[in-house]
């Protein structure tokens, strides 16, 4: 194996590895990466699709997409381009996208840093809200995937609390949904997956209410001081409803985070509000019948005196990593 090659593998294995701190739907991690030769290829690991919140895996694919786009930003920090092709097969509908070392071009390495520092948020923010500028850095960052970000105006905010209430009132109604939101919030230590109790925060009132993920057990974090009142809410939409679309929302999701996080805000995703198709079709109204939501997130201004919220835990390399022909 000549020295060049030898270093394609090694840099699309460290992308990979990279791409272990993507968020997905609770924290499911549902995807693994085969080596082969200098391409990495991500694969769908439906083994691990919520059958209650997600029976069609759209947030399954929108989870790869974040992955990918992680990986992507880790070459882009090792300078060189990624050569991506997406669900290039369509008798292999798993295989979400090969990824490949392109040429070299100057390192950027402003959303690799904010990978490692990233965290989902569940606690109140502060009063200051994002600024215009930043929010339009957020809109650019979604685009940059053929995706949009709508940002929730003052006047739509209690319709979109209505909806996010809904939407928690239906899936706590809905069996199979409980049954998912239990089987991932109750994970065993070893599992190195699933919603932690020590992310997660007591019940507050909000104007947005936030997902009660402490049906089993009791919230480690403490809400703190923050009110919740600057916070903006987002809404990602996508043209189509195409599995190209949700993997391309995931990548926006992705790059969205990063972006915010390097800005140093925080945020957590609302997801349920796309996961009950009748709330999703409330939502797209509200959106004035614009694109097909893919995923809400609350954004804003972490208040200083809290504690770091701790990272989620991973799977290791040798979960998700294989060579071709591993499962």
């Amino acid at each position: 194996m000549t020295p060049h090659l030898r270093a394609e593998i090694d840099q699309v294995a460290e992308a990979s590895i990279a791409a272990l701190r993507a968020p997905s739907i609770l924290n499911t991690q549902p995807w693994r990466w085969r080596l082969a030769g200098n391409n990495a290829e991500l694969w769908a690991d439906r083994s691990r699709r919520l059958d209650g919140i997600d029976p069609d895996g759209r947030l399954l694919l929108l989870s790869c997409g974040t992955a990918l786009h992680h990986a992507t930003v880790a070459l882009l920090a090792a300078g060189y381009d990624a050569g991506i092709v997406r669900l290039p097969d369509p008798d292999r509908p798993d295989l979400v996208a090969r990824i490949r070392q392109g040429r070299q071009r100057t390192a950027d390495a402003f959303l690799y840093r904010a990978i490692y520092q990233r965290r989902t948020d569940r606690r109140p923010f502060g009063d200051t809200r994002p600024g215009d500028a930043v929010l339009d850095e957020l809109r650019a960052a979604a685009e940059r995937h053929g995706t949009h970000l709508h940002v929730v105006r003052d006047d739509q905010v209690t319709a979109f609390a209505s909806a996010v209430a809904h939407a928690g009132e239906a899936e706590h109604g809905d069996a199979r949904i409980r049954e998912d939101l239990l089987a991932w919030t109750t994970r065993d230590r070893d599992d190195r997956d699933g919603v932690s109790p020590r992310s997660t925060v007591p019940d507050t009132h909000r104007t947005v209410a936030p997902r009660d993920f402490n049906l089993a057990r009791p919230a480690a974090l403490e809400p703190g001081t923050g009110s919740d009142r600057g916070t903006a809410y987002v809404i990602l939409t996508v043209e189509e409803e195409e599995p190209s679309n949700w993997v391309a929302a995931g990548e926006a999701l992705s790059d969205v985070w990063l972006t915010l996080t390097a800005r140093g805000l925080a945020a957590s995703p609302i997801s349920e509000v796309v996961e009950v198709p009748a709330v999703r079709v409330a939502l797209r109204r509200l959106l004035g019948g614009v694109g097909h939501p893919a995923i809400a997130m609350r954004v804003g201004v972490p208040v200083d005196d809290l504690e770091p919220v701790p990272p989620s835990v991973r799977r290791s390399g040798t979960d998700t990593i294989g060579l071709p022909g591993q499962p």
